[in-house]
């Protein structure tokens, strides 16, 4: 099965910090992804009203060592030190990304239900679009985790766990608002057929800065993923240019330009125009 092939590639806004040039996405076909602790900030409720979709960034597979923001803290149970941590080799060993620790993805564990209640709780507020899920996917994808040490036990656990998450959520979202966007930032191929199963529950996938022409990342971008009629994908390119020649490949939707040492701080102007999405049903996430 095919991607059905976007008429036009549309732009992407990355605000984790705060909300300048956030208006210049507020037209239909716009999407802004928000960060952990700015996602009630009235900028992202003007764009929404406008047409743009708005995303709120998630991270289900790590958690901070230290408390962030309020906001944030209710994702990790009002207390970081509460959330279970991936047990393997011995708990806690594992770290993702400077400054956390990875989190107990196992399939069904106590944390995956919990982060499975939180989404469904903005699943029912509707007061985003939806979420944009980071470093999820087959396999982790930061070099600081060295994945490619874990015993295939280990790797197994964690790919299964990551896959009965976006299940969990894809079933609450059908049931609640199927017009709800749930956008992973990791593929859902890790080198074997093992995690491909996970592409059926979610929207899409961020490519973040692919190096362009690689065809292993055309491919992702070309893949099907949910039936829902909302299909997103997502590349981050390294500067405008870079981003227009992203917007011709097949299957992307939404491009962004921003890169640099503050590249997630607020968006950068929008790289490419706002053109319709014609392949796309009604989305009820309004």
């Amino acid at each position: 099965m095919q991607a059905h092939r976007a008429e036009s590639a549309n732009p992407l806004g990355i605000a984790f910090k705060d909300t300048t040039n956030v208006s210049l996405y507020a037209q239909p076909t716009g999407m802004i992804v928000a960060g952990r602790c700015n996602r009630n900030e009235p900028a992202f409720r003007q764009a929404r009203s406008r047409g743009a979709e708005v995303l709120l960034y998630i991270s289900a597979t790590a958690r901070p060592d230290h408390r962030v923001c309020a906001l944030d803290n209710e994702l990790y149970m009002n207390d970081p030190t509460r959330v279970p941590l991936w047990p393997y080799p011995r708990e806690g060993e594992r770290v993702s990304y400077p400054k956390t620790h990875m989190t107990d993805m196992r399939p069904g564990s106590r944390w995956i239900l919990h982060v499975v209640d939180y989404v469904e709780q903005l699943m029912r507020d509707g007061q985003v679009d939806g979420v944009f899920l980071d470093s999820l996917g087959a396999r982790p994808w930061n070099k600081l985790a060295d994945w490619e040490s874990w015993p295939q036990q280990e790797k197994d656990a964690w790919t299964d766990g990551t896959i009965d998450l976006v299940r969990r959520l894809d079933e609450k979202r059908r049931a609640i608002n199927p017009g709800f966007i749930i956008v992973s930032n990791g593929a859902w191929d890790r080198g074997d057929a093992h995690g491909l199963s996970g592409e059926r529950y979610v929207d899409g996938i961020m490519l973040e800065h692919p190096k362009l022409g690689s065809k292993w990342h055309e491919k992702q971008a070309g893949k099907p993923f949910g039936d829902l009629g909302h299909r997103r994908v997502l590349v981050v390119a390294h500067g405008p240019d870079e981003a227009r020649a992203w917007a011709k490949v097949n299957g992307v939707t939404h491009v962004c330009s921003q890169f640099g040492a503050q590249e997630y701080e607020h968006p950068t102007e929008p790289p490419v125009p706002f053109e319709p999405l014609r392949d796309r049903k009604a989305s009820s996430s309004k």
